[in-house]
Protein backbone atom coordinates (compact mmCIF):
# COMPACT_ATOMS: atom_id res chain seq x y z
CA UNK A 1 0.00 0.00 0.00
CA UNK A 2 1.63 3.49 -0.78
CA UNK A 3 -0.40 6.32 0.41
CA UNK A 4 0.97 9.63 -1.90
CA UNK A 5 2.87 12.51 -0.48
CA UNK A 6 0.39 15.38 1.26
CA UNK A 7 0.44 17.78 -1.96
CA UNK A 8 0.82 17.66 -5.18
CA UNK A 9 3.91 18.46 -7.42
CA UNK A 10 1.75 21.48 -8.46
CA UNK A 11 1.27 22.02 -4.85
CA UNK A 12 4.91 22.15 -4.32
CA UNK A 13 5.61 24.29 -7.03
CA UNK A 14 3.29 26.66 -5.71
CA UNK A 15 4.26 26.43 -2.35
CA UNK A 16 7.55 26.84 -3.05
CA UNK A 17 7.47 29.84 -4.90
CA UNK A 18 5.58 31.87 -2.42
CA UNK A 19 8.18 31.16 0.30
CA UNK A 20 10.49 32.17 -2.17
CA UNK A 21 8.22 35.02 -3.42
CA UNK A 22 11.04 37.79 -1.12
CA UNK A 23 14.53 35.95 -1.52
CA UNK A 24 15.99 38.87 0.48
CA UNK A 25 13.20 39.14 3.11
CA UNK A 26 14.90 38.34 6.82
CA UNK A 27 14.49 34.40 6.86
CA UNK A 28 12.46 33.15 10.09
CA UNK A 29 13.05 29.57 10.94
CA UNK A 30 10.16 27.17 10.70
CA UNK A 31 11.51 24.75 13.16
CA UNK A 32 14.00 25.00 16.06
CA UNK A 33 17.60 25.30 15.76
CA UNK A 34 19.11 21.59 14.99
CA UNK A 35 20.36 20.63 18.49
CA UNK A 36 23.33 18.39 16.99
CA UNK A 37 21.43 15.14 19.05
CA UNK A 38 20.65 12.49 16.83
CA UNK A 39 16.83 11.58 16.83
CA UNK A 40 17.54 7.84 19.17
CA UNK A 41 15.13 5.00 19.08
CA UNK A 42 14.15 1.81 21.08
CA UNK A 43 13.30 -1.26 19.70
CA UNK A 44 12.42 -4.28 21.93
CA UNK A 45 11.82 -7.99 20.89
CA UNK A 46 11.13 -10.26 23.47
CA UNK A 47 10.16 -14.33 23.08
CA UNK A 48 9.12 -15.74 26.34
CA UNK A 49 11.37 -18.52 26.41
CA UNK A 50 15.17 -19.27 26.81
CA UNK A 51 17.90 -21.28 25.35
CA UNK A 52 18.32 -25.03 26.73
CA UNK A 53 21.08 -25.14 28.86
CA UNK A 54 22.74 -27.78 27.47
CA UNK A 55 23.54 -26.78 24.03
CA UNK A 56 24.59 -22.70 25.09
CA UNK A 57 27.99 -22.99 23.51
CA UNK A 58 27.01 -24.13 20.42
CA UNK A 59 23.74 -22.15 19.94
CA UNK A 60 24.44 -19.04 22.17
CA UNK A 61 28.08 -17.95 22.36
CA UNK A 62 30.91 -20.03 22.51
CA UNK A 63 32.41 -19.46 26.19
CA UNK A 64 30.29 -17.29 28.74
CA UNK A 65 33.61 -16.44 30.76
CA UNK A 66 35.01 -13.40 31.21
CA UNK A 67 34.38 -10.21 28.65
CA UNK A 68 36.26 -9.98 25.23
CA UNK A 69 35.99 -9.04 21.34
CA UNK A 70 33.26 -11.04 19.93
CA UNK A 71 34.73 -13.32 16.46
CA UNK A 72 32.17 -14.79 13.81
CA UNK A 73 33.67 -17.90 15.87
CA UNK A 74 32.37 -17.04 18.88
CA UNK A 75 28.83 -16.40 17.73
CA UNK A 76 26.63 -19.86 18.17
CA UNK A 77 23.93 -20.73 15.24
CA UNK A 78 21.33 -18.92 16.77
CA UNK A 79 23.73 -15.85 16.47
CA UNK A 80 24.75 -15.94 13.08
CA UNK A 81 22.45 -14.96 11.31
CA UNK A 82 23.64 -11.57 12.96
CA UNK A 83 27.51 -11.88 11.98
CA UNK A 84 27.11 -9.09 9.82
CA UNK A 85 26.36 -6.77 13.14
CA UNK A 86 29.17 -8.65 14.95
CA UNK A 87 30.82 -5.09 15.69
CA UNK A 88 27.40 -3.35 17.29
CA UNK A 89 26.43 -6.27 19.32
CA UNK A 90 26.60 -6.58 22.87
CA UNK A 91 26.25 -10.10 24.01
CA UNK A 92 25.83 -10.90 27.85
CA UNK A 93 25.39 -13.86 30.00
CA UNK A 94 25.53 -14.74 33.44
CA UNK A 95 23.15 -12.42 34.79
CA UNK A 96 19.97 -13.80 36.52
CA UNK A 97 16.58 -11.75 37.23
CA UNK A 98 17.00 -11.27 40.24
CA UNK A 99 14.10 -8.90 41.05
CA UNK A 100 12.02 -11.90 40.77
CA UNK A 101 13.60 -13.78 43.60
CA UNK A 102 13.95 -10.70 46.01
CA UNK A 103 10.78 -10.05 45.40
CA UNK A 104 9.05 -13.11 46.08
CA UNK A 105 7.54 -13.90 43.02
CA UNK A 106 7.18 -17.19 41.65
CA UNK A 107 8.77 -18.03 37.98
CA UNK A 108 5.43 -18.56 36.19
CA UNK A 109 4.97 -16.89 32.77
CA UNK A 110 3.14 -13.81 34.51
CA UNK A 111 5.21 -12.80 36.83
CA UNK A 112 8.38 -13.06 34.85
CA UNK A 113 6.81 -10.70 32.28
CA UNK A 114 5.98 -7.95 35.11
CA UNK A 115 9.80 -8.54 35.83
CA UNK A 116 11.75 -8.28 32.59
CA UNK A 117 10.97 -4.99 31.74
CA UNK A 118 10.32 -3.07 35.30
CA UNK A 119 12.11 -5.39 37.44
CA UNK A 120 9.97 -4.81 40.05
CA UNK A 121 6.89 -6.83 41.27
CA UNK A 122 3.23 -6.59 39.79
CA UNK A 123 1.93 -4.06 42.60
CA UNK A 124 -1.17 -5.11 42.66
CA UNK A 125 -1.12 -7.95 45.38
CA UNK A 126 -4.46 -9.83 44.71
CA UNK A 127 -2.72 -10.22 41.28
CA UNK A 128 0.64 -11.34 41.84
CA UNK A 129 1.09 -14.92 41.70
CA UNK A 130 -0.60 -14.47 38.21
CA UNK A 131 -1.19 -10.80 37.09
CA UNK A 132 -4.09 -10.79 34.52
CA UNK A 133 -5.77 -7.75 33.37
CA UNK A 134 -5.59 -4.49 35.04
CA UNK A 135 -3.00 -5.39 37.04
CA UNK A 136 -1.06 -2.67 38.03
CA UNK A 137 2.70 -2.10 38.43
CA UNK A 138 4.80 0.30 40.71
CA UNK A 139 7.26 0.84 38.26
CA UNK A 140 7.08 1.96 34.21
CA UNK A 141 8.43 -0.68 31.98
CA UNK A 142 11.83 0.40 30.30
CA UNK A 143 10.17 0.95 26.99
CA UNK A 144 7.85 3.06 28.03
CA UNK A 145 10.05 5.35 30.08
CA UNK A 146 12.90 5.38 27.30
CA UNK A 147 9.95 6.23 24.36
CA UNK A 148 8.39 9.05 26.81
CA UNK A 149 11.52 10.49 27.41
CA UNK A 150 12.91 10.37 23.61
CA UNK A 151 9.82 12.12 22.60
CA UNK A 152 9.97 14.90 24.95
CA UNK A 153 13.97 15.24 24.59
CA UNK A 154 13.60 15.75 20.82
CA UNK A 155 10.12 16.88 20.50
CA UNK A 156 11.07 19.78 18.95
CA UNK A 157 13.18 19.15 16.29
CA UNK A 158 11.64 15.46 15.76
CA UNK A 159 8.50 15.50 16.28
CA UNK A 160 6.75 12.20 17.01
CA UNK A 161 3.20 10.72 16.77
CA UNK A 162 3.61 7.82 19.39
CA UNK A 163 6.38 7.62 22.79
CA UNK A 164 5.39 3.87 22.64
CA UNK A 165 3.48 0.90 20.50
CA UNK A 166 3.44 -2.41 21.57
CA UNK A 167 3.02 -4.90 18.68
CA UNK A 168 2.25 -8.62 18.57
CA UNK A 169 0.82 -11.27 16.67
CA UNK A 170 -1.51 -12.84 19.25
CA UNK A 171 -3.53 -10.46 21.85
CA UNK A 172 -3.87 -12.35 25.18
CA UNK A 173 -6.62 -10.34 26.86
CA UNK A 174 -6.66 -12.24 30.22
CA UNK A 175 -2.89 -11.84 31.08
CA UNK A 176 -0.33 -9.53 31.84
CA UNK A 177 1.53 -7.98 29.23
CA UNK A 178 5.35 -6.88 29.10
CA UNK A 179 4.33 -3.10 28.91
CA UNK A 180 3.48 -0.41 31.93
CA UNK A 181 2.78 2.90 31.65
CA UNK A 182 4.13 5.70 33.61
CA UNK A 183 1.00 5.22 36.05
CA UNK A 184 1.82 1.72 36.12
CA UNK A 185 -0.82 0.57 34.11
CA UNK A 186 -0.58 -2.61 31.78
CA UNK A 187 -0.38 -2.17 27.80
CA UNK A 188 -2.33 -3.39 25.41
CA UNK A 189 -0.98 -4.38 22.06
CA UNK A 190 -2.00 -3.88 18.76
CA UNK A 191 -2.13 -7.80 17.62
CA UNK A 192 -1.50 -8.83 14.40
CA UNK A 193 0.75 -7.21 11.22
CA UNK A 194 -3.07 -6.23 9.38
CA UNK A 195 -3.99 -4.58 12.58
CA UNK A 196 -0.66 -2.70 13.12
CA UNK A 197 -0.44 -1.63 9.48
CA UNK A 198 -3.98 -0.56 9.65
CA UNK A 199 -3.31 1.83 12.63
CA UNK A 200 -0.16 3.11 11.47
CA UNK A 201 -1.06 3.74 7.46
CA UNK A 202 -4.47 3.11 6.15
CA UNK A 203 -7.01 5.33 8.20
CA UNK A 204 -7.84 8.32 6.13
CA UNK A 205 -6.33 11.02 9.30
CA UNK A 206 -3.67 8.34 10.22
CA UNK A 207 -0.48 8.80 11.97
CA UNK A 208 1.97 8.33 8.67
CA UNK A 209 -0.13 10.50 6.69
CA UNK A 210 0.06 13.41 9.16
CA UNK A 211 3.29 12.55 10.06
CA UNK A 212 4.14 12.69 6.23
CA UNK A 213 2.76 16.09 6.05
CA UNK A 214 4.98 17.65 9.26
CA UNK A 215 7.85 16.28 8.31
CA UNK A 216 7.88 16.88 4.00
CA UNK A 217 6.85 20.81 5.21
CA UNK A 218 9.52 21.07 7.90
CA UNK A 219 11.93 19.79 5.29
CA UNK A 220 10.89 22.11 2.63
CA UNK A 221 11.00 25.56 4.51
CA UNK A 222 15.09 23.98 5.85
CA UNK A 223 15.64 23.67 1.68
CA UNK A 224 13.81 27.57 1.31
CA UNK A 225 16.34 28.55 4.12
CA UNK A 226 18.78 26.70 2.59
CA UNK A 227 18.16 28.42 -0.95
CA UNK A 228 17.59 31.81 0.02
CA UNK A 229 21.01 32.27 2.40
CA UNK A 230 22.80 30.46 -0.51
CA UNK A 231 21.35 33.41 -3.53
CA UNK A 232 21.12 36.24 -1.39
CA UNK A 233 24.70 37.70 -1.23
CA UNK A 234 25.04 37.01 -5.19
CA UNK A 235 22.09 38.89 -5.84
CA UNK A 236 21.82 41.82 -3.45
CA UNK A 237 23.40 43.83 -6.59
CA UNK A 238 22.15 41.90 -9.76
CA UNK A 239 20.33 43.25 -12.21
CA UNK A 240 16.11 42.06 -12.51
CA UNK A 241 16.56 39.94 -15.27
CA UNK A 242 19.41 37.91 -12.94
CA UNK A 243 17.08 38.14 -10.19
CA UNK A 244 14.11 36.25 -11.79
CA UNK A 245 16.33 33.84 -13.56
CA UNK A 246 17.26 32.79 -10.21
CA UNK A 247 13.95 32.71 -8.33
CA UNK A 248 12.29 30.49 -11.09
CA UNK A 249 15.58 27.87 -10.67
CA UNK A 250 15.59 28.34 -7.63
CA UNK A 251 11.53 27.20 -7.16
CA UNK A 252 11.84 23.96 -9.79
CA UNK A 253 14.96 23.22 -7.63
CA UNK A 254 13.55 23.28 -4.16
CA UNK A 255 10.48 21.60 -5.46
CA UNK A 256 12.78 18.83 -7.01
CA UNK A 257 14.67 18.10 -3.97
CA UNK A 258 11.38 18.77 -1.59
CA UNK A 259 10.32 15.51 -3.50
CA UNK A 260 13.46 13.26 -2.82
CA UNK A 261 13.94 13.80 0.45
CA UNK A 262 9.80 13.15 1.31
CA UNK A 263 10.85 9.84 -0.22
CA UNK A 264 13.62 9.64 1.55
CA UNK A 265 12.06 10.57 5.32
CA UNK A 266 8.60 8.47 4.58
CA UNK A 267 7.46 5.97 1.76
CA UNK A 268 5.14 3.60 3.59
CA UNK A 269 5.16 0.81 0.77
CA UNK A 270 4.31 -2.45 2.93
CA UNK A 271 4.42 -5.43 0.97
CA UNK A 272 3.19 -7.81 3.69
CA UNK A 273 3.46 -11.39 2.76
CA UNK A 274 -0.10 -12.53 3.37
CA UNK A 275 -1.21 -12.71 7.28
CA UNK A 276 -3.59 -15.97 7.24
CA UNK A 277 -4.57 -14.86 11.15
CA UNK A 278 -4.99 -16.51 14.31
CA UNK A 279 -1.69 -17.85 15.72
CA UNK A 280 0.34 -18.57 12.66
CA UNK A 281 3.49 -17.52 11.73
CA UNK A 282 3.71 -13.13 10.88
CA UNK A 283 6.73 -12.15 12.20
CA UNK A 284 8.15 -10.97 8.61
CA UNK A 285 4.65 -9.30 8.41
CA UNK A 286 4.73 -7.20 11.45
CA UNK A 287 8.96 -6.30 10.96
CA UNK A 288 7.70 -5.13 7.84
CA UNK A 289 5.41 -3.08 9.83
CA UNK A 290 8.10 -1.80 12.36
CA UNK A 291 10.52 -0.91 9.46
CA UNK A 292 8.13 1.66 8.17
CA UNK A 293 7.17 2.65 11.39
CA UNK A 294 10.72 3.74 11.81
CA UNK A 295 11.17 5.13 8.43
CA UNK A 296 8.17 7.37 9.11
CA UNK A 297 9.38 8.79 12.75
CA UNK A 298 6.26 7.78 14.01
CA UNK A 299 7.59 6.43 17.12
CA UNK A 300 10.53 6.16 19.68
CA UNK A 301 9.94 3.12 21.02
CA UNK A 302 8.52 0.02 19.85
CA UNK A 303 7.94 -3.12 21.80
CA UNK A 304 7.15 -6.56 19.65
CA UNK A 305 6.48 -9.70 22.00
CA UNK A 306 6.95 -12.65 19.22
CA UNK A 307 3.59 -15.00 19.24
CA UNK A 308 1.74 -13.08 21.57
CA UNK A 309 1.03 -10.59 24.47
CA UNK A 310 3.01 -12.77 26.87
CA UNK A 311 3.47 -16.30 25.47
CA UNK A 312 4.50 -16.88 21.87
CA UNK A 313 1.55 -18.81 20.47
CA UNK A 314 3.01 -19.89 17.16
CA UNK A 315 3.70 -22.89 15.10
CA UNK A 316 6.91 -22.95 12.77
CA UNK A 317 6.08 -25.92 10.54
CA UNK A 318 7.67 -24.21 7.29
CA UNK A 319 10.83 -24.27 8.99
CA UNK A 320 10.67 -28.39 8.75
CA UNK A 321 13.56 -29.85 6.32
CA UNK A 322 12.93 -33.82 5.45
CA UNK A 323 16.35 -34.03 4.40
CA UNK A 324 17.69 -32.49 7.86
CA UNK A 325 15.93 -33.31 10.32
CA UNK A 326 13.46 -36.72 11.64
CA UNK A 327 9.82 -36.38 11.51
CA UNK A 328 10.19 -35.89 15.53
CA UNK A 329 11.28 -32.39 14.79
CA UNK A 330 8.20 -31.67 12.64
CA UNK A 331 6.25 -32.97 14.90
CA UNK A 332 7.22 -30.20 17.52
CA UNK A 333 7.65 -27.47 14.86
CA UNK A 334 3.87 -27.92 13.94
CA UNK A 335 2.67 -27.37 17.56
CA UNK A 336 2.39 -23.59 19.11
CA UNK A 337 6.29 -22.83 20.93
CA UNK A 338 4.47 -22.93 24.04
CA UNK A 339 3.13 -26.42 24.26
CA UNK A 340 6.33 -27.72 22.22
CA UNK A 341 9.21 -25.27 24.15
CA UNK A 342 9.32 -26.94 27.55
CA UNK A 343 10.65 -30.56 26.03
CA UNK A 344 13.61 -31.12 26.65
CA UNK A 345 14.54 -34.33 24.45
CA UNK A 346 16.96 -33.98 21.16
CA UNK A 347 13.87 -33.58 18.68
CA UNK A 348 12.46 -30.61 21.05
CA UNK A 349 15.76 -28.88 21.63
CA UNK A 350 16.59 -29.03 17.53
CA UNK A 351 13.17 -27.45 17.26
CA UNK A 352 13.67 -24.43 19.33
CA UNK A 353 17.07 -23.79 18.43
CA UNK A 354 15.56 -23.87 14.54
CA UNK A 355 13.04 -21.34 15.80
CA UNK A 356 15.36 -19.01 17.66
CA UNK A 357 17.40 -19.18 14.13
CA UNK A 358 14.81 -18.31 12.06
CA UNK A 359 13.99 -15.01 14.20
CA UNK A 360 17.42 -13.96 14.06
CA UNK A 361 17.34 -14.28 10.08
CA UNK A 362 13.89 -12.06 10.25
CA UNK A 363 15.77 -9.23 12.60
CA UNK A 364 18.89 -9.13 10.42
CA UNK A 365 17.19 -9.05 7.31
CA UNK A 366 15.13 -5.72 9.26
CA UNK A 367 18.95 -4.46 10.50
CA UNK A 368 19.66 -4.89 6.56
CA UNK A 369 17.15 -2.44 5.89
CA UNK A 370 17.80 0.12 9.05
CA UNK A 371 21.31 0.25 7.99
CA UNK A 372 20.32 1.41 4.32
CA UNK A 373 17.75 4.52 5.28
CA UNK A 374 18.51 7.48 6.19
CA UNK A 375 17.14 9.02 8.96
CA UNK A 376 15.67 12.46 9.36
CA UNK A 377 18.47 14.21 10.79
CA UNK A 378 19.98 14.25 7.55
CA UNK A 379 23.57 12.77 9.05
CA UNK A 380 22.74 9.12 10.02
CA UNK A 381 20.72 5.82 8.93
CA UNK A 382 17.58 4.34 10.83
CA UNK A 383 20.09 1.58 12.83
CA UNK A 384 22.70 4.51 13.43
CA UNK A 385 19.88 5.98 15.78
CA UNK A 386 18.53 2.82 17.12
CA UNK A 387 19.28 0.44 19.77
CA UNK A 388 17.53 -2.86 19.45
CA UNK A 389 17.25 -4.94 22.69
CA UNK A 390 16.87 -9.16 22.34
CA UNK A 391 15.94 -10.83 25.62
CA UNK A 392 13.19 -13.18 26.83
CA UNK A 393 11.54 -13.94 30.32
CA UNK A 394 13.66 -16.79 30.47
CA UNK A 395 17.22 -18.19 31.05
CA UNK A 396 16.31 -22.24 29.87
CA UNK A 397 12.84 -23.21 28.21
CA UNK A 398 12.27 -25.09 31.67
CA UNK A 399 10.76 -21.60 33.25
CA UNK A 400 14.78 -20.86 34.26
CA UNK A 401 15.37 -17.52 36.00
CA UNK A 402 18.99 -17.49 35.72
CA UNK A 403 21.59 -16.87 33.16
CA UNK A 404 19.22 -15.28 30.55
CA UNK A 405 20.08 -14.37 27.33
CA UNK A 406 20.24 -10.66 26.89
CA UNK A 407 21.53 -9.24 23.35
CA UNK A 408 21.74 -5.60 22.39
CA UNK A 409 22.58 -4.24 18.98
CA UNK A 410 23.76 -0.53 19.00
CA UNK A 411 23.88 1.86 16.56
CA UNK A 412 26.59 4.12 16.31
CA UNK A 413 25.15 7.12 18.18
CA UNK A 414 23.83 5.47 21.04
CA UNK A 415 26.38 5.43 24.04
CA UNK A 416 26.62 1.70 24.30
CA UNK A 417 30.13 -0.18 23.26
CA UNK A 418 29.31 -2.87 20.93
CA UNK A 419 31.66 -5.71 19.42
CA UNK A 420 31.66 -7.80 22.61
CA UNK A 421 30.66 -10.60 25.00
CA UNK A 422 30.16 -9.21 28.48
CA UNK A 423 30.14 -11.76 31.85
CA UNK A 424 27.53 -9.95 33.83
CA UNK A 425 27.58 -12.17 36.84
CA UNK A 426 26.76 -10.68 39.70
CA UNK A 427 24.67 -7.84 38.06
CA UNK A 428 20.66 -7.41 38.52
CA UNK A 429 18.37 -6.95 35.89
CA UNK A 430 17.93 -3.75 36.80
CA UNK A 431 20.80 -2.87 36.31
CA UNK A 432 20.98 -3.68 32.89
CA UNK A 433 17.75 -1.77 32.52
CA UNK A 434 19.37 1.68 33.98
CA UNK A 435 22.41 0.60 30.46
CA UNK A 436 19.61 0.60 28.58
CA UNK A 437 18.27 4.30 29.87
CA UNK A 438 21.43 5.85 30.25
CA UNK A 439 22.92 4.21 26.97
CA UNK A 440 19.83 6.55 25.27
CA UNK A 441 20.73 9.31 26.72
CA UNK A 442 18.15 9.15 30.17
CA UNK A 443 19.52 10.47 33.03
CA UNK A 444 18.15 7.23 35.56
CA UNK A 445 20.16 6.24 37.52
CA UNK A 446 18.56 3.17 39.03
CA UNK A 447 15.53 1.18 37.22
CA UNK A 448 12.75 -0.20 39.05
CA UNK A 449 13.58 -2.61 42.41
CA UNK A 450 10.54 -2.34 44.18
CA UNK A 451 8.37 -4.55 46.43
CA UNK A 452 4.33 -4.95 45.38
CA UNK A 453 3.95 -2.72 48.56
CA UNK A 454 6.14 0.05 46.92
CA UNK A 455 9.21 -0.70 48.72
CA UNK A 456 12.20 -0.25 47.49
CA UNK A 457 15.00 -2.97 47.39
CA UNK A 458 17.86 -1.09 47.23
CA UNK A 459 19.88 -4.74 46.62
CA UNK A 460 18.50 -4.32 43.37
CA UNK A 461 20.09 -1.57 42.01
CA UNK A 462 23.87 -0.72 41.51
CA UNK A 463 23.91 1.58 38.76
CA UNK A 464 24.71 0.78 35.16
CA UNK A 465 26.78 -1.84 34.40
CA UNK A 466 29.67 1.05 33.09
CA UNK A 467 31.61 -1.34 31.02
CA UNK A 468 28.83 -1.57 28.54
CA UNK A 469 28.99 2.23 27.84
CA UNK A 470 31.39 3.99 25.73
CA UNK A 471 33.69 6.58 27.45
CA UNK A 472 34.03 8.88 24.13
CA UNK A 473 29.81 9.22 24.73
Amino acid sequence: MRRPHPYSRREALSMAAGALALPFAPLRRAAAAPSGKPPLRLLTIIDSFGLTSSQRASTWISSEVGDYALQDSDLGTVLQPLATYRDQMLVMTGMDMVSRTETGNASNHGALTCHLLTGSRVANAASAARPGAGATQVHPSVDVRVGTFLSNEYGLQFPRVYPHLFFTDYAERTKATYCYDLQGRQIRSVASASSIASTLFEAGDSAAAAQLDVRSRLAMMELIGERVRSVRGDLVNASAPTVMDAYESSVEEVARELELRADLICDPTLELVGETGGRSRNTADILECIYHAFACDLASSITYALGGEQINQMSHGSLYDDTLYDSDVQTYLNRNFHSQSHQTDEAAEKAQELVRIDECRLLAGLLDRLATTPDVDGQSTLLDNTLVYVTSTMGSNVHGTTNIPHLLIAGQNTRLRGGHHYDCSGATNNDLLTTIAQGLTLPDTDFGGYNSDGARLAQLNNGPISRLLRSDA
